[in-house]
């Protein structure tokens, strides 16, 4: 996954490995299994040697790669890697007659760098297979569709900050948070995503991600009082058994959103402890040095701090057999994984972080009852340290492509929305885009890159038509990025037919159920995007190499032995300048022939490049190698 590196010679920008099947015979070794491992670099580039350079038991070992294959473009070394630990990093190191170059999972390099930047192999890894197939759809469960008005929340029917509960009509806009509180209802439910799962799989989505459907008393529910019971206004228990066996005759998988970090201030591990210091959840929660009072999250008083040196917190949390965690995994709810909210937070208060210990305890606990469960934390910063395996199987990957793409798009930094001074309003230059994938990838095995969630807007951000200035051609474009990266792409309910909002909880309006309000060629693009992912294997499993990333272009490589793609994105103006994009950098030969599969446009390689010229305002394309 390199980018060009001014200082270096051209011929280095062609050189290329990633951690796909492409060049790790098997990516998902086992302990003591030889692979072999191949590196691709131009025919015409001057080395004499290479090696790979692994981390064993502490200490660097040596292994000499032989030339495997010879094609128009490319020499194919390939050398034996055994995989004797949990975790083996390698990089490479080319000897030329005039000194020597190392490559990592960060590019090429003169210079020796830190082993964190080399690629990484991890042994006995059980991987959550069907993510990869997998397209997931964000749900905030009260505003997608009311599918049973008997259990809609009332008028009054509770309170909270002196604010009560407010049902609300269809296609409302939402209450600010100040003013509202989180207490406008709109009556969504479980029943009503029941309802609609096949206009969700005439889509193309195979896959449900829901915001917290437990007991609590706001409209997010992230403020949980029974981690055991699902709220009766979405349903209860029984609608999330009814929904999980309409998935199950849809071929449909869904994973929860649950607060391992905090809970609701109606919850009874709480409400017995502010009551009584002796209670046995007391040790549930910290205690504020300063004031005395149990520890909230971030200040929200209706949110609690959880308390991970309680080892009965624990317990309950994960390893009692009908722990939280373990509870809706099994029969007759069956669910496939869990969203773990501010995973970031978990475990973390002052002299407690706990992050890592708690997560590596988890694992286990949730894959002895489901062992393909997905297990994805929310990360808006960098979650790479907890994707080595033995934690999380994935992050939302906001820093790895989420905010880089809307930056690219609409100068959307983090804190745009609520205009803090560290809010960067600007548009992210496509060289900056590149180096922040890169980055980011690098910093993973590459088969949890290929696990990673990836969306271009939540629950938490902005809309992203909001972001694009409602430059809905902008949004295709965005769209097609997300379609095509490596990981698990995910819709926000609504994107696909043209929605908007602004700040939360303007971006949780209600989904329109009236066809004449979608924009259909919005709906029919996501479509067509999602049927070419189906279709694709490179897009799901094969590998990625950055090929241009300049002026308002990013293009990129997917590919497999039997499928190269190319997912290129215009940001600027109609009628853009000529593009050269270097596809000889991918090992695909001049007379080549690339089809836009959305176009039917046909480009013809000649002197390694094709030339893309003349694209529309937000055109995307997805070029496939005939």
């Amino acid at each position: 996954m390199p980018i060009h590196m001014p200082d270096l010679p051209e011929w280095t920008a062609g050189v290329h490995h990633d951690g796909s099947v492409m060049y790790v015979t098997n990516p998902l070794p086992e302990l003591n299994e030889t692979v072999t491992i191949k590196l691709r670099t131009p025919l015409a580039a001057p080395i004499r040697h290479v090696f790979i350079r692994a981390m064993v038991d502490g200490e660097y070992h040596w292994v000499p790669m032989r030339i495997q294959e010879e094609t128009k473009t490319s020499q194919i070394w390939a050398g034996p890697l055994t995989v004797a630990q949990p975790r083996l990093d390698y990089r490479f190191k080319i000897m030329l007659d005039e000194g020597s170059y190392y490559y990592t999972a960060l590019g090429m390099s003169h210079a020796d760098t830190p082993d964190a930047d080399d690629f990484t192999l991890l042994a006995d890894y059980k991987a959550p297979l069907w993510v990869r197939d997998a397209i997931f759809y964000q749900i905030f469960p009260d505003r997608f569709y009311n599918g049973d008005p008997s259990n809609d929340t009332q008028n009054g029917e509770f309170e909270h900050a002196g604010v009560k509960s407010m049902k609300r009509q269809w296609g409302e806009l939402p209450i600010p948070w100040a003013k509202g509180r989180s207490m406008d209802f709109f009556g969504g439910d479980l029943q009503g995503i029941t309802q609609k799962l096949d206009y969700l799989r005439d889509l193309g989505v195979t896959s449900l991600y829901l915001c917290p459907i437990f007991l609590a008393g706001t409209n997010h529910k992230y403020d949980i009082n029974d981690f055991w019971q699902i709220d009766p206004h979405f349903g209860g228990n029984e609608a999330l058994a009814e929904l999980r066996r309409a998935l199950d005759e849809r071929g449909m998988h869904i994973i929860l959103d649950i607060t391992t970090n905090h809970i609701g201030h109606q919850n009874t591990w709480y409400l017995d402890a502010r009551d009584n210091p002796d209670a046995d959840t007391a040790e549930f929660f910290d205690f504020n040095p300063t004031t005395g009072e149990i520890d909230t999250w971030l200040g929200v008083p209706i949110l609690l701090k959880l308390n991970y040196t309680s080892q009965k917190l624990r317990d309950r949390m994960y390893r009692d057999d009908d722990a939280a965690l373990r509870y809706w995994l099994k029969e007759p709810y069956c669910i496939d994984g869990w969203r773990l909210d501010v995973a970031n937070m978990t475990g973390n208060l002052r002299t407690h972080q706990l992050d890592h210990d708690v997560w590596r305890e988890m694992r286990p606990h949730i894959k002895q009852v489901k062992p393909d469960a997905y297990l994805l934390g929310e990360y808006f910063m960098d979650g790479t340290p907890h994707l080595g395996g033995d934690e999380l199987d994935a992050s939302m990957n906001y820093a790895g492509f989420n905010i880089s793409v809307r930056r690219w798009l609409g100068g959307a930094d983090v804190g745009t929305q609520d205009k803090h001074p560290h809010g960067d309003m600007s548009l992210l230059p496509s060289d900056a885009v590149a180096y922040q994938w890169q980055r980011f990838m690098g910093a993973v095995p590459y088969v949890i890159a290929l696990q990673q969630f990836n969306q271009l807007g939540s629950h938490d951000t902005t809309r992203i038509l909001h972001v694009a200035g409602e430059d809905k051609a902008l949004v295709k474009a965005g769209t097609a990025l997300l379609m095509g990266f490596p990981g698990v792409p995910c819709i926000y309910y609504g994107d696909e037919v043209g929605m908007t909002g602004g700040k939360d909880p303007d971006n949780r309006r209600t989904m329109p159920w009236d066809e004449t309000d979608w924009d259909q060629d919005m709906r029919a693009f996501h479509q067509r995007l999602i049927e070419i992912r189906h279709n694709s294997p490179a897009l799901k499993t094969g590998g990625f190499q950055l090929l241009l990333a300049e002026g308002d272009m990013l293009a990129y490589q997917r590919h497999l032995p039997d499928q190269t793609l190319i997912v290129a994105a215009y940001r600027g103006l109609d009628n853009a300048p000529d593009y050269h994009v270097p596809v000889w950098q991918g090992g695909i030969v001049d007379g080549a022939q690339l089809k836009d599969l959305l176009s039917g446009d046909v480009y013809t390689v000649e002197g390694g490049q094709i030339v893309l010229g003349g694209l529309a305002h937000g055109q995307a394309l997805v070029l496939e190698l005939q």
